[in-house]
């Protein structure tokens, strides 16, 4: 009696060890899914946080990059104005639309580099680009009201005084039209401008449009 009492007990006891160990061992199965500061576990993101599947960077021309997702709607075209010379005396300003971009102050600089277009040199007075054929942009930030405006080493190839003084105009009035550009720092591949071309022409100071007032511009 005693013996058949006692193994009753204890087929008891174990049974209940059982249950108390299955509901702690499911109890920690749930838990290693979550960190101790309850966000998601690593190698995710909480969700509407982090880079969206093929998102990219864009210079929006303010010096900062926001980022674009990839699927997008297309932004509307955009109406910057391009400044040439006019008669070989002026700066002439036209408008010129473009394929909408947040980078507006890069793709203007883009549109002006690559010169005027055949219906624009068609135009009366004639006009033209001082810029020497095959200048690259390679780089343009945008901070305190400055535009540091990185150009490749053709850039001050050849012109007189004139033509260097011209090209020159032609970034700066381009440049400044933007409300967030004062004035314009010029680097070529890299290195600041303090002394532009064999002409000898001191850039010790971001330029302004009103610098060039022998230049005024005039717009179309």
């Amino acid at each position: 009696m005693e013996s058949s009492r006692l193994t009753r007990l204890v087929a008891l006891a174990l049974a209940l060890v059982m249950i108390f160990t299955l509901s702690v061992l499911g109890g920690c199965k749930k838990d290693d899914a979550d960190t101790t500061d309850g966000s998601a576990a690593e190698g995710t993101w909480p969700e509407g946080e982090g880079p969206a599947e093929g998102e990219t960077d864009t210079d929006n021309g303010t010096g900062v990059d926001e980022p674009v997702p990839a699927d997008a709607e297309p932004l509307p075209d955009i109406v910057v104005r391009l400044y040439w010379v006019e008669a070989g005396e002026n700066a002439l300003g036209i408008e010129r639309t473009l394929p909408g971009t947040q980078a507006v102050a890069t793709a203007a600089m883009n549109a002006l580099l690559a010169g005027p277009t055949a219906a624009e040199q068609a135009t009366w007075p004639a006009i033209s680009s001082a810029i020497p054929a095959g200048t690259k942009l390679l780089g343009l930030t945008i901070s305190g009201g400055i535009a540091k405006v990185d150009l490749s080493d053709t850039f001050d190839d050849g012109g007189g005084t004139f033509g260097v003084t011209a090209r020159l105009a032609q970034v700066v009035y381009t440049l400044t039209q933007f409300s967030t550009v004062d004035a314009v720092d010029f680097y070529m591949e890299g290195v600041k401008v303090e002394m532009f071309s064999s002409e000898g022409l001191i850039l010790n100071h971001p330029q302004k449009a009103s610098d060039y007032y022998s230049l005024l511009p005039i717009d179309a």
